[in-house]
């Protein structure tokens, strides 16, 4: 077995894929020493690649110059199990293929994201924005340009795609990658929404197979493969056709595969920004140039913009987004940071740069205000989760019945009437009276010892001042990132910590408000 293989295969030792419903069962042990059987004998190439199935995640994110969070959605393209794992072996080994690549053309520290672990380099969001905030705060003037590709993964180009997959082999592909490309760029797929919709037009539904006596049953859209095939053949379901730009985001091969698409890219704006002394980073889509504003003056480095824009669009056929490119100029003296061009305009202001997560404005390195939103948001529904569930724990443990506890559910508050607000007795609606009646069933079936996990679980995440699990808790990245900001007597302030525990000592003052309401609402009530 080759080296490349052998890291491929390596990456497939355990099984760790989720259980989620699709046309396939979960991958069995069986089945995975299998799989690694086709790769070392070459049959592979025989394997049956899936059309995807999609679906959209909603969610909120936090916009600071709003000062609220907004909805915003995102397509998932969800592959088969099997799928899954194959793409796991093919991302594994091609990363190690592309890193070859990228040393012999000295490209090598430009894509920081996605890559395989090296001897000696510990690469994380952390050390790559340090690296970019101490490179910016080594000059006493520095400019600051910082793009991102539109659209990126959705519109890449397969002909360079396949052309540059070349270029890293260093020889024609082998069938079998060619095969695993083919179903990459040219899949198919079909929403979840619509695939349910057309099986229950078949009267198809969905299948179980034990994973054993400990496991919870796989489940399938299909009981088989074959069966997949009729109805595919008596058009019950209907896939989308081939796709011809752009791959899907999210399985274990696209992230190198989009590395290995802008390596023609990286190697000439490595070379243009080392010709200015500056540094040239790329995380994904998003990429980060610093140069030295002793060498250039603004209107160097605006044709440099240009040019950069311009042959993105001549080299990769990709667009940088406008409205996310910025230009920023650091000058030591004055420790400030200055933002020109904000969404296409012609306006100079304050700036702060906003990197993998962390935000430098001249003076401190924070977290960026995104991250501590989520924080705090989970935080207080934790919390607060936290308190009702105890809350009505202290009430079964007294003895009282379902109907007492809904009964003084019953609270004064302000109500608006006809003459305006006035104070009355509101009871729950039948909404929220089912969530009790579910939480007290829940309660009165759950095991001694539950509370006190729960109040563990929220304690380390939450409200623990101690990092008692690092890789639980906020505080423990938090820690580590100061940690790691610190070294080397930067030329800022580092305020990661004190951002976190500013957010946990409001969680602690909210269980506290919390368990005093309730021992007054307790006096009151009973």
């Amino acid at each position: 077995m080759d080296p490349v293989m052998r890291v491929g295969v390596q990456a497939l030792e355990k099984l760790n894929g989720k259980n989620y419903l699709h046309f396939d069962f979960q991958v069995t042990e069986k089945e995975r020493r299998r799989l690694i059987s086709d790769i070392s004998t070459g049959n592979i190439i025989h394997h049956r690649y899936l059309p995807f199935i999609s679906f959209e995640i909603r969610f909120r994110i936090f916009r600071f110059k709003e000062k609220k969070a907004v909805p915003k959605s995102r397509k998932i393209m969800l592959p088969s199990h099997h799928d899954a794992l194959t793409y796991r072996y093919y991302g594994k080994a091609l990363n190690r293929i592309y890193s070859d690549y990228a040393i012999s053309h000295d490209i090598n520290d430009v894509a920081v994201a996605y890559r395989e672990a090296q001897p000696g380099v510990h690469l994380s969001n952390i050390t790559i924005a340090k690296e970019v905030f101490d490179y910016t705060t080594s000059f006493p003037k520095s400019w600051i340009i910082k793009g991102d590709f539109h659209h990126f993964f959705d519109t890449l180009d397969h002909q360079h795609l396949a052309l540059n997959l070349r270029k890293v082999f260093g020889r024609d592909m082998p069938k079998d990658w060619s095969k695993m490309l083919r179903s990459i760029t040219q899949y198919q797929s079909i929403s979840r929404k619509t695939l349910e919709r057309q099986l229950q037009v078949a009267r198809v539904r969905v299948a179980y197979r034990s994973n054993g006596s400990q496991k919870p049953k796989a489940r399938a859209y299909v009981s088989n493969l074959k069966k997949l095939g009729q109805l595919i053949r008596n058009k019950q379901i209907r896939f989308s056709g081939k796709n011809h730009v752009g791959i899907p985001q999210g399985t274990a091969v696209s992230a190198v595969l989009a590395n290995v698409y802008m390596i023609d890219f990286d190697e000439w704006l490595m070379k243009r920004c080392e010709g200015f002394g500056g540094l040239y980073r790329r995380y994904s889509d998003d990429f980060i140039i610093v140069l030295s504003g002793d060498q250039l003056n603004k209107a160097s480095v605006e044709n440099f913009m240009s040019e950069i824009i311009r042959k993105s669009q001549d080299l990769l056929h990709l667009k940088i987004e406008p409205t996310k490119t910025k230009l920023y100029l650091y000058e030591q003296n004055s420790h400030e940071v200055t933002l020109f061009y904000d969404h296409g305009t012609r306006k100079t202001k304050p700036g702060k740069i906003d990197y993998l997560g962390f935000i430098f404005d001249g003076v401190s390195v924070s977290m960026r205000p995104k991250s501590i939103y989520k924080f705090i948001y989970r935080g207080r529904r934790e919390v607060g989760k936290y308190i009702t569930f105890g809350r009505s724990y202290d009430l079964v443990r007294q003895g009282l019945t379902e109907s007492d506890i809904i009964q003084n559910k019953v609270v004064p508050k302000y109500v608006l009437s006809s003459t305006g607000y006035r104070r009355g007795y509101v009871a729950p609606n039948i909404h929220q009276v089912l969530q009790y009646l579910g939480r007290l069933q829940e309660i009165r079936q759950m095991k001694p010892g539950t509370l006190h996990s729960v109040h563990k679980g929220v304690t380390i995440r939450y409200l623990s001042g101690e990092v008692k699990k690092p890789r639980s808790s906020m505080l423990g990245y938090a820690l580590r990132a100061q940690e790691a900001f610190e070294v080397g007597k930067p030329k800022y302030r580092v305020v990661i910590k004190r951002q976190v525990l500013r957010q946990i000592r409001r969680n602690q003052r909210k269980l506290h408000q919390g368990r005093e309401n309730y021992k007054l609402w307790k006096r009151f009530k009973f």
